[in-house]
């Protein structure tokens, strides 16, 4: 007992020491800026709310990274910390470089594909889809079928499905349950069941390009008029797919070309090349099931295969972040991906230099909640449409929005109820929370690698930190408005 107690106090001063080095940050760049301290930022606070989960054996182990400023733009990374193992039986350590899966935080990049080509007259948010879409999608797009309730017929949709509907899970298109993701938490309902030949034919191989999957998905009765309601679907694979025709380049090209090169982003991609292998991280379960190797009584963390390797990869590039049962979507590090995200709040500046990746006019629709500009708002000034048809719970280029009258889950678990916070995650527990707080702006990115997504208690707990902190010190003043200046 006596050794015991001299081992917990030896770690939890190792713990204490670690987190002591890691608040201030090491001078050089990360994310594209200056890794520097603010006075007083909770660093240390913020790692013990992360590190218990790990202590507890929720996680194998964590990178993260924040960022601050003034006036709205950041300019420093106040945060820049990992702990415990990307993989467990092998030792490897967590760190800034290990590649994770973003499977769903590949989104933000589709988004950000399709300003690139609003930027360049291609297109309009609000252009019916089929017009950026080749024969026989089209057709199907231009006169979609919705499936009529508790029976096997359908009916004309009443419009055409736009490029905004699909930005915002509002198409009348859903999806399957990816099933190798969601597990004993789910099970397909009817409008699910729709899609589970799909998910099937990804898995098997039948169905290997982006453009074989949206011409079987275009194929599939919609579920609800576009325009009409909230349900996540396959909106973000469709739009993948109108980059490609657009563009003429596969997806994974048009992604380098137009967002990673620009941004110095090396480990982003598809697939993971074979030289790179030994940095993706292991992918669990945190599970009790005895089907997942776990005793049937205590949850532990148990290895799950998937296909992200160059030779054995998922051939169907995701938009969305999944097309089979747990495959597709982006990989990325923490150092990648802090870039992409501290130039998209940046309002597309690319940090440290004077260069956009999209225009400033690009940047308020960033920030937009197209919730409200799929379908108005009511008299009293309340949008008709609601993500996750939560009430208080916006949707823009970027994740998640909170409302007012956003009201916190229990235990202020994923959404905690503060208007202005935007947020976005992954399912194997990967996620960004963003506010501007007294002109402060406050970005908080998280990476590990565990099924099914945590409920974010944790990471909200964090983020509350930094909001504190923020909000604990004086209002800056607002920036004069500067004369326009020309998108470099």
């Amino acid at each position: 007992p006596g050794t015991a107690r001299h081992c917990a106090t030896a770690r939890g001063s190792a713990a204490r020491a670690s987190r002591r080095r890691m608040a201030a940050p090491r001078r050089g760049a990360f994310g594209g800026l200056p890794e520097r301290p603010a006075d007083g930022f909770p660093a240390e606070a913020i790692c013990a709310e992360l590190e218990a989960m790990v202590h507890k054996g929720r996680w194998p182990g964590f990178a993260v990274c924040a960022f601050t400023g003034e006036r709205g733009q950041f300019d420093r990374c106040v945060l820049s910390h990992c702990t415990g193992k990307a993989d467990l039986k092998r030792r490897c350590p967590m760190t800034q470089e290990t590649i994770v899966r973003l499977y769903s935080m590949t989104k933000a990049f589709i988004g950000v594909g399709i300003l690139r080509l609003v930027d360049r007259g291609v297109l309009r948010l609000d252009d019916p889809a089929y017009h950026h879409l080749p024969e026989p999608i089209a057709e199907r797009f231009r006169h979609p079928r919705v499936a009529r309730e508790a029976s096997e017929a359908t009916q004309p949709a009443k419009e055409p499905i736009t490029v905004r509907q699909l930005l915002t899970h509002t198409s009348g298109m859903g999806s399957d349950i990816a099933v190798g993701l969601d597990a004993l938490t789910r099970k397909r309902g009817r409008y699910e069941r729709f899609y589970e030949g799909l998910t099937s034919a990804v898995d098997e191989g039948r169905i290997r390009s982006l453009q074989d999957f949206v011409e079987q998905l275009s194929t599939v009765p919609l579920w609800q008029h576009p325009g009409r309601e909230f349900y996540y679907s396959y909106g973000y694979d469709v739009l993948g797919f109108i980059l490609e025709h657009e563009s003429g380049l596969p997806l994974d090209e048009f992604l380098r070309k137009e967002v990673f090169r620009p941004l110095g982003m090396s480990d982003t991609g598809f697939v993971v090349p074979k030289g790179k292998a030994r940095r993706l991280a292991q992918l669990y379960r945190h599970t009790k099931a005895r089907r997942f190797g776990a005793d049937g009584s205590k949850a532990e963390l148990r290895p799950v295969d998937s296909k992200f390797v160059e030779g054995r990869h998922c051939e169907v590039f995701s938009g969305g972040g999944c097309v089979g049962s747990r495959d597709g979507g982006l990989t990325s590090t923490l150092r990648d991906y802090s870039k992409f995200l501290v130039t998209l709040f940046n309002r597309g500046v690319v940090p440290g230099t004077k260069r956009r990746l999209f225009s400033e006019a690009s940047a308020k629709l960033v920030l937009q909640n197209h919730c409200a500009a799929v379908a108005g708002c009511t008299p009293s000034g309340k949008p008709r449409i609601y993500a996750h048809n939560r009430i208080g719970v916006g949707l823009n280029l970027a994740g998640e929005m909170q409302l007012d009258g956003c009201e916190p889950d229990d235990n202020r678990a994923w959404f905690d109820g503060v208007p202005g916070l935007i947020q976005w995650g992954g399912a194997a527990t990967t996620f960004y929370k963003y506010q501007v707080v007294n002109g402060r702006p406050l970005l908080l990115i998280f990476f590990t690698q565990v099924l099914p997504q945590d409920d974010g208690r944790a990471c909200s707990a964090a983020f509350a930190r930094m909001r504190d902190w923020a909000g604990s010190l004086p209002p800056l003043p607002r920036k004069r408005a500067t004369k326009k200046q020309p998108d470099a």
